[in-house]
């Protein structure tokens, strides 16, 4: 259990430090972007709802889809394959991690908000985790798949402009519906993002077989 534990700080440290830096600082200019652009100051609940769906969701596709992104250097590729450690559990601990810094991202910019007298509530941040996840679950299982992190990145933000135009079409899927009045989408796109990311393992563990 020691060697288990110390080897996978070990996988996490390296990862932390050699590929997901770039990523969470484009994950931060996009929160302080979201800040910016939105004015959150004074705002109600669903005026609050605007600025964690329209925006700082996009801090899922920036933090997930790039999991996979190492490998697709083959020298990286093929030492990872060396290690006694399995490729996917390697991925597990990135996806991981991942999540656990847009919670942090998404919880704080909720708390500024709070700060600074809008009327959000644990909802709102669920909410807005709820559509970050989802878009980052998509780029996550399009680049897994594919083993071509440039097309997660793509399905993922088509999926995001579609949510401008196609509100009746996406239904349980549609990304704003906070901004709407409606919370009920929000299971869903948890439920859908959790499915993707099991989906795309076991696919993948199957490919590798």
């Amino acid at each position: 259990m020691d060697s288990r534990f110390r080897s996978t700080f070990r996988i996490l440290s390296v990862n932390l430090r050699h590929n997901f830096i770039p990523h969470l600082v484009i994950a931060l200019v996009i929160a302080f972007l979201t800040q910016v652009l939105f004015g959150i100051a004074s705002l109600d609940g669903r005026e609050a709802a605007q600025p964690l769906e329209r925006l700082l969701s996009l801090a899922g596709t920036v933090l997930l889809t790039p999991v996979f992104l190492p490998e697709q250097n083959e020298n990286i590729r093929d030492l990872i394959r060396s290690k006694r450690t399995d490729y996917l559990a390697v991925c597990l601990i990135r996806l991981t991690y991942s999540i656990f810094f847009l919670a942090v991202i998404i919880g704080s910019f909720t708390v500024i908000m709070q700060y600074r007298e809008c009327e959000v509530t644990i909802r709102h941040f669920v909410g807005g985790l709820s559509s970050a996840l989802f878009l980052g679950s998509l780029g996550f299982f399009f680049a897994g798949i594919s083993q071509n992190t440039i097309i997660g990145y793509m399905v993922s933000l088509i999926y995001y402009i579609s949510n401008f135009a196609l509100k009746d079409e996406l239904k349980n899927f549609f990304l704003f519906s906070m901004s709407a009045g409606s919370f009920t989408e929000k299971y869903w796109l948890l439920g859908g993002s959790m499915v993707l990311f099991v989906v795309t393992f076991v696919l993948l563990k199957h490919i590798r077989k």
